[in-house]
Parts: structure tokens; sequence; C-alpha cells
């Protein structure tokens, strides 16, 4: 019988099965400080930590243009990958972009994309210096490939049972844009100013739409210094706390009465018809950071604990069920 790939997961750990088994390179593996299954591989370069990232968006499965602009798709692409960057407590610097484009593609649709990669790129203080530029027989396919510097990074493998659980910022904000602009039916420009008040008030809706649209990481300083373990929440709170313990070995407790959710989302999930509690645990794209560390923080919200194994979530009355995965997973349904 044909065997298909079902899961993201499983092929990164097939992937980091077996590059281990080859024969050791041992100049290249004693400078090898992070590899496969973290946010950014990060490697010695004579005293220097580098961190290498890299973050691919395709057309129909990243984006629609149904709902955005060439220019979100070019900003979107660098932002995600500098999240990537500051998940590994290190500073953006260099950028390598790769385009697969379609033949006969309108030149407008090419500069504005290009319009967004340098404007994120300037807002980061990040340089362009190369990449490759294909043709498609119709889908537009984009990549970039980030690299920065550290003095320590922050690996998702160092949580320790008693650790509190932290995350910087509101979650299923960027979800809950999707759900109105799917609603909306065509995009929202905001790189031109554009406000719209449907399907909801325009301050209702405008900090949901940039979270999707043109999200904006910022380093997650309260982390720098103090965080056992750390990585960027994209794929959903829930999936990519499980990959955090998966790495650590350690399960996890969640206070469903501490989870931060804005109250522009709550408004929006009101239209919609959806759980607010279902954006925040299982959407996407959110681009804030998951850490634990072993002491108190301010400045960041505190969501639970790590435990010796599960991972639960407490509701209000105390009591308590395993939480289930979710979250966005390549190859899965």
């Amino acid at each position: 019988m044909k065997q298909t790939i079902d899961s993201e997961l499983s092929l990164v750990s097939y992937i980091r099965e077996r590059f281990k088994k080859r024969p050791a390179r041992l100049a290249q593996r004693e400078k090898l400080l992070v590899g496969i299954g973290d946010d950014g591989a990060v490697f010695d370069a004579g005293g220097r930590q580098v961190v290498v990232t890299t973050d691919a968006m395709a057309e129909g499965i990243h984006f629609d243009h149904l709902y955005c602009t060439p220019y979100q798709v070019g900003f979107k692409l660098v932002t995600v990958n500098v999240s990537d960057v500051f998940a590994m407590n290190a500073n953006p610097a260099y950028l390598l972009l790769s385009l697969t484009l379609p033949k006969g593609l309108d030149v407008g649709y090419f500069t504005g994309f290009m319009d967004g990669v340098m404007n994120a790129t300037d807002m980061y203080g990040v340089e362009l210096i190369g990449g490759d530029i294909t043709s498609s027989m119709s889908a537009v396919t984009v990549s970039a490939t980030l690299i920065g510097f550290t003095d320590a990074p922050i690996k998702r493998d160092g949580a320790s049972v008693g650790d509190l659980l932290y995350v910087t910022g509101h979650l299923g904000d960027s979800a809950c844009a999707l759900g109105l602009l799917k609603q909306r039916g065509r995009p929202v420009f905001l790189e031109k100013g554009q406000r719209v008040e449907l399907p909801l008030s325009w301050p209702a809706m405008e900090p949901l739409l940039w979270k999707h649209l043109m999200p904006r990481p910022h380093k997650p300083e309260v982390a720098s210094g103090c965080a056992s373990a750390m990585m960027d929440v994209s794929d959903g709170l829930s999936i990519d706390l499980i990959r955090l313990c998966a790495e650590s070995g350690t399960g996890a407790r969640v206070y469903e009465r501490q989870l931060p959710m804005s109250k522009e989302m709550v408004e929006a999930c009101l239209y919609l018809k959806e759980d607010p509690l279902e954006f925040c645990l299982c959407g996407g794209e959110d681009y804030e950071y998951l850490f634990t560390t072993p002491v108190a923080v301010d400045g960041a919200f505190c969501i639970g604990e790590i435990i010796p194994e599960g991972i639960i979530i407490q509701d209000a009355s105390g009591t308590e069920r395993e939480l289930k995965e979710c979250g966005y997973e390549h190859f899965k349904d």
C-alpha cells in the first residue's frame, strides 16, 4: 500500500534521526550549538554565535490573494523569519530571498511584494544580501533565510519541572482576523492607511488585522537572562507547547483563566460565532513568544507551569483535562 506524508512533525523527526546516523564531521559538529528541531540553527563562527533560520510561504497554503496584498506577503515573509531569530535570543542581520513566480506575473505584483520586503528589512535593520528567482507554472512561493547573531541562544529543550510558563502577548488575534477577512472577501490595504467598517467597527478590527496581515514581532527582552526554554507561537499555543515540552522531556499545566485574550478578539468572536478559547489555543500566526523560567517576571503573562509529564489545562472551576493537540500542521487536514 502506498504511504503518504501526513505529519510535518514526523518529517522533521525522520530528517533529524536520519542525519544523526551519518558519519560525524567532527570539525563541523564541534561548532554546531543548536541543530534540527528548534526555531533556528546556531553555530560558532570564530567566537561569534550565528543563528540561521528559514521560512517559506506558498500561495494557497500560507496566503490567499483574496485576503492580502503583495506588499503584505513581502512584509510578512521577513517578519516571520525575524520572529524565529528573536525566539533564539538573537538579533537579525542578513537576509537571503528565494522567489518562485509564475510566468506572466504582473510587474506591479512584484514591485508591491518587494516594497513590503524593503520596509520590513528597514524596520528590523536587516540587509538583503542575495537569493534566487525561478519561474513556476502557476502559484507564487516565496522563501527567506535570515542570519542573526547572539551571545546566548535560548533553546526549546531547557524547561525543567517547577519552571513557570509565560507568553508575551495576546493569543488568537491572527486566526480571528483571518475569519473577519473571509467574511469581508477582499484585502484591506493597511499599508496605504485604508480603514474599513465592515464586518465590525474599525477600532475592533484594526489591531487584529495588523496581527495577521503585517505581524511586527518584538524581541522578548523580558526573557533574556532568565528563560530556560523559548520558542515563538507560530502554529498555535497548544501544538507549540507540546513541541517545547517534547524537546525538554517534560509536561505542562495551563490555567485557562490566565490565558491572555484581547478584548477585540473576544468581541470579534461574538460576531463570528466562534469560541475565543479555541482561537487562543489553536489559532496560529500570533508571533508571540512562549517561554519558561524558574523565576517570576513582569512584562509577560504567566499561563501555567512545567510538570513532570502530561499536557493538561485547568478551567476556572479547577477541573483538569488533557490539552487537545490543535494548531496548524502541514500535511494534516
